[in-house]
C-alpha cells in the first residue's frame, strides 16, 4: 500500500498546499480519498491521472472536499478513460454528483464526451455508506468511520487495509471515541490538524471571546492538544498530519504533540509519499 498526500490545505487558497486530497495504491486499484482544489494537477505531478482513478471515497460534502470532482470526472473522460469509476460518500453524494452532472452537461456534451470513452463508461456508480460498512477490492477493504466534525453530520474516515497493513485516515473531525477505536494498532494515522498555531488552540485562548461563527468551525476541528492523545490511545505507529493552515508552526505543533505521543510525527506536504 503507499499513500501520497496530494493536497494537505483547507479552504484558504495557498500557493503550496492544494485542497484535501490523498491517493492510495492498494491491491491493483487507484484509489482518491477527497477531490479538493488542484487534484488532477497534483495526480499529475505525482505519477498518475485522473483517467486511472478506480474509486473515489468522500469524507463529506464540504466544498474544499468536493470542489474538483467534475473536473477529476470530465478530465478522466477527455483523456479516454478506460474503466468506469466509482464514487464511495455520506449521505447526499448520490444527489451531489448527479447536480454536478446536470451542471457541466453542456461542456460534456460540446466535447462528445460519450464518443470518446462510451455511455457505459460514462455511467458513475455512487455508494452512500455509513459508520461500519465495508468495501472490498481484490486483497484489500476499507472500513468506514463516523467521525465527529461538530456541526456537519454525517462525516466520514476511512480505515484502509491490506496484507496485516493499516492505513487510517480521518477526513474532517474533532477527537472522537469512533476514530480513536478504529485507528487501533495502525501502522499510519493521517490525521487533520487545521488548528496548527497557538492563536488558534481552544486551549490556549478564551473562546469566549471568538465570534460565533469563527468559534464553531474551531470547535469542529483539531488542535495539537487534541491529536496527540488520539495517536497515544489508540497506539498508532506513525502519524501523519494534513488539512494544514498555510503556516503552521512547526516546532510548537511537535512539542505539543510530543508531550502525549512520543512515536513518529510528520507535518505533511503537498506530495509526500509514504510506503504503508
Amino acid at each position: 500500500m503507499e499513500l501520497t498526500l496530494l493536497g494537505t490545505g483547507t479552504p484558504n487558497p495557498s500557493s503550496v498546499r492544494a485542497g484535501p486530497s490523498q491517493h492510495i495504491k492498494i491491491g491493483d486499484a487507484s484509489v482518491l480519498v477527497d477531490c479538493g482544489s488542484g487534484v488532477c494537477r497534483r495526480l499529475l505531478e505525482g505519477g498518475t491521472s485522473a483517467k486511472d482513478i478506480d474509486i473515489l471515497f468522500v469524507t463529506h460534502m464540504h466544498s474544499d472536499h468536493t470542489i474538483d470532482l467534475a473536473h477529476l470526472l470530465i478530465e478522466g473522460w477527455r483523456m479516454y478513460r478506460t474503466k468506469p469509476i466509482k464514487i464511495i460518500g455520506p449521505a447526499e453524494t448520490k444527489n451531489f454528483v448527479e447536480r454536478l452532472i446536470h451542471a457541466f452537461e453542456v461542456d460534456i456534451n460540446l466535447r462528445h464526451l460519450e464518443e470518446r470513452v462510451g455511455s457505459e463508461l460514462m455511467k458513475i456508480e455512487v455508494v452512500e455508506v455509513g459508520h461500519g460498512d465495508t468495501y472490498e477490492g481484490d486483497g484489500w477493504k476499507a472500513t468506514v468511520i463516523e467521525v465527529e466534525h461538530g456541526y456537519v453530520k454525517p462525516a466520514l474516515g476511512f480505515v484502509f487495509e491490506e496484507d496485516n497493513k493499516k492505513l487510517v485516515i480521518s477526513g474532517d473531525t474533532t477527537p472522537c471515541r469512533a476514530l480513536i477505536d478504529a485507528s487501533k494498532g495502525s501502522d499510519l494515522l493521517v490525521h487533520e490538524l487545521s488548528q496548527a498555531r497557538p492563536d488558534g488552540d481552544p486551549h490556549l485562548i478564551d473562546m469566549e471571546k471568538v465570534p460565533a461563527l469563527r468559534r464553531r468551525i474551531m470547535e469542529s476541528h483539531t488542535c495539537p492538544h487534541g491529536v496527540g492523545p488520539v495517536a497515544e490511545e489508540a497506539d498508532v505507529a506513525k502519524l501523519i498530519l494534513s488539512h494544514l493552515p498555510i503556516d503552521p508552526d512547526e516546532d510548537w505543533v511537535r512539542e505539543t504533540i510530543g508531550a502525549t505521543y512520543k512515536r513518529e510525527v510528520v507535518i505533511g506536504h503537498d506530495l509526500l509519499r509514504v510506503k504503508v
